[in-house]
């Protein structure tokens, strides 16, 4: 494998940061451009070597990177209090009440890598026509026939690629790391946005929590994450593509939650958890971005001021 350009700002510039083996013994090299600062893996696999690290297992046994069963009742209760914490604390309702008082239709909403599909049905028991976009079988299968939702087995980046579907909500919920062409994606993203529409996206962060912590970072998972982002690189990235009225929050304090742990180990978490969002120090981020693209934004940004 080759050196690719960064994806951000296309730089071949780069400061090799760890060298890492994931689980079938293949070692990566994990290195930070010298121009915008993105950390990556590089050089990258393509896209059939990295799917092999998604086969059912990654979502039905437990490992370090995987889930113990991503359908379980007890999995989507934990992802839907993370993402309705994080749409509270973006201001997502405040948003999606001006924003509804102005439209006469339904409002679209599209969960890119929406897995098992628990954020779409989430927006769909709000009244949204709510669809998701999904590669892996498993998940797919599943979000179509066990809570009948609209799932779209596709890569995003060949999906009605004239951009005939709008929404008014798009999100990529720990997402974006896994993307191969991360910035492309979200330069399609904003020609599938309504005008006013808005973007939400939550990744791993790479900040002071992931330098500490070096090879043993929680997320550091190769080759299932290909980029790292910094919150003011993603940003950044954001608002150069043409996004406006970012609003970003970040939390988790590196300790991975642990079944049977004990009080100690859970009020320390605790503790080191609120301190970390309150800092803004956290290992996870979540940004919220608006697409402006006409007179109507403006109306709607002073009605929210």
């Amino acid at each position: 494998m080759e050196l690719i350009p960064c994806n951000t700002c296309g730089s071949l510039k780069f400061k090799t940061i760890y060298h890492k083996s994931s689980p079938r013994g293949e070692t990566f090299s994990i290195v930070k451009c010298k121009s915008c600062e993105l950390v990556q893996v590089n050089p990258q696999p393509n896209f059939d070597e990295v799917m092999k690290y998604y086969e059912d297992s990654y979502f039905t046994q437990r490992t370090d990177r995987g889930y113990d069963n991503y359908y379980s009742d007890k999995i989507k209760n934990e992802i839907s209090r993370v993402f309705k914490l994080n749409l509270r604390d973006l201001g997502f309702f405040d948003w999606e009440c001006i924003y509804q008082s102005t439209k006469t239709k339904t409002l679209a909403s599209l969960d890119i890598g929406c897995a098992a599909g628990y954020f779409v049905d989430f927006m769909k028991n709000r009244g949204y026509a709510a669809e998701g976009i999904e590669i892996a079988d498993g998940p797919v299968n599943f979000a179509r026939n066990q809570l009948g939702l609209t799932i779209h087995k596709e890569n995003f980046l060949s999906w009605d690629t004239d951009a005939t579907k709008k929404y008014d909500l798009i999100t990529l919920w720990a997402t974006i790391e896994h993307l191969h062409q991360p910035k492309e994606t979200l330069v399609k993203i904003k020609s599938h946005l309504n005008p006013g529409g808005t973007l939400i996206i939550s990744t791993c962060r790479y900040g002071i929590l992931a330098w500490w912590h070096g090879l043993a970072w929680r997320y550091l998972n190769v080759p299932e994450h290909l980029y790292y982002y910094s919150l003011s690189g993603l940003k950044t990235l954001l608002l150069t593509i043409g996004f406006k009225d970012s609003k970003s929050l970040s939390y988790g304090s590196g300790m991975t939650a642990k079944a049977n742990a004990g009080f100690f180990f859970n009020l320390v978490k605790s503790i080191l958890d609120r301190f970390v969002k309150i800092t803004n120090q956290g290992d996870m981020m979540a940004i919220r971005v608006v697409f402006n693209d006409s007179s109507q934004n403006d109306t709607l940004k002073n009605r929210s001021n």
